[in-house]
């Protein structure tokens, strides 16, 4: 029985972020997606902590059967996944941190989230949407695809001010994740960027001498949205390793 692939998405995305990537996959590979909390008709996470999330995805496997997983997460979702680890990691089979890092917050980093709350509880959350996603995105890629950018944000209005500042929340408290790596038994993915400016590939590829079995892949052209940027690659990267967890 092969294991299942299980796609976490990023802050202020929904599971529709993965749906061009999906088409690049084999018709073989046993993939499930979801939603966090707070997000659709989920409740808001409560508290509006990591592991809130993480006990999410265990709630979700369970109620699939699913009982060896690889996770893919995406920005966010790899801290989810990474908390996931540290909780389940007899349940892992493998885990793909996509522009995703295990380090806690910078203090300034958390101070941006901060006023990031501030602007949703003053009532200007198409503000913050607006603004969240074009510099995520490689400036080539941005510049001549609009539309995708456009897309993004709309789905993004469509998230409650709440489950935008409950992400945002969990992030800043979330908690450094460097043992979890050291002592993960499963292998690690690490998908980076190299435009990336949101997550660095410099420290992310000092972490990924830490696991004793790490797969490193670095997207050429692409920012941190790698699953909209160059889907064929990054689905090409994450089945591989996929298959290799088996």
């Amino acid at each position: 029985m092969m294991n299942t692939l299980l796609l976490l998405p990023g802050f202020c995305e929904d599971s529709s972020v993965w749906d061009g990537f999906l088409t690049h996959l084999s018709d073989d590979v046993l993939v499930l997606r979801m939603d966090f909390p707070g997000i659709g008709a989920n409740p808001l996470p409560d508290p509006a902590e990591m592991p809130t999330y993480a006990h999410a995805v265990h709630d979700l496997l369970e109620s699939a059967g699913v009982e060896r997983v690889v996770l893919a997460g995406h920005s966010m979702g790899g801290y989810v996944a990474l908390e996931f680890a540290a909780r389940w990691p007899q349940h892992l089979a493998g885990l793909s941190l996509f522009h995703s890092h295990p380090y806690p917050d910078s203090p300034e980093r958390r101070e941006i989230r901060q006023r990031g709350i501030e602007m949703l509880r003053s009532g200007k959350k198409d503000l913050f949407v607006s603004q969240l996603f074009p510099g995520l995105f490689a400036p080539a890629f941005a510049e001549a695809y609009p539309e995708i950018i456009n897309d993004l944000i709309a789905k993004g209005k469509q998230q409650s001010a709440e489950s935008i500042i409950a992400a945002l929340e969990a992030m800043i408290t979330r908690r450094d994740h460097t043992d979890t790596l050291r002592q993960i038994a499963c292998p690690v993915q690490f998908l980076l960027g190299r435009e990336d400016k949101l997550v660095a590939p410099g420290p992310v590829l000092r972490a990924s001498t830490w696991p004793e079995v790490s797969d490193v892949r670095l997207l050429h052209g692409v920012g941190h949205m790698g699953m909209l940027e160059d889907p064929e690659t990054a689905a090409a990267a994450i089945e591989e390793f996929w298959r290799s967890c088996n």
